[in-house]
């Protein structure tokens, strides 16, 4: 899958101005739900389904966060 700016493997910018978190969970959930085996994307390097899923999960539930909490917004890569 050619993603582009859609999902990348470092922080997801989802406060820019016209961004909409909603929305973005809502793609996210859609793409985790393809067969993809190689993720190209816009930024970084390429990869894989596993990798990709971790990066859906782990920014779908810092999305989905109650406000006030001790995550951040917007995904933070692994270190």
């Amino acid at each position: 899958m050619f993603s582009g700016d859609v999902v990348y493997d470092d922080v997801l910018l989802d406060e820019l101005p016209g961004s909409d978190r909603e929305k973005y969970v809502h793609t996210m959930k859609r793409l985790r739900e393809l067969p993809v085996r190689i993720v190209r994307p816009g930024h970084g390097p390429s990869f894989d389904r596993q990798r990709l899923c971790r990066i859906i999960d782990d920014y779908v539930a810092s999305a989905q966060a109650p406000a006030g909490g001790s995550q951040e917004p917007g995904f933070r890569r692994e270190t």
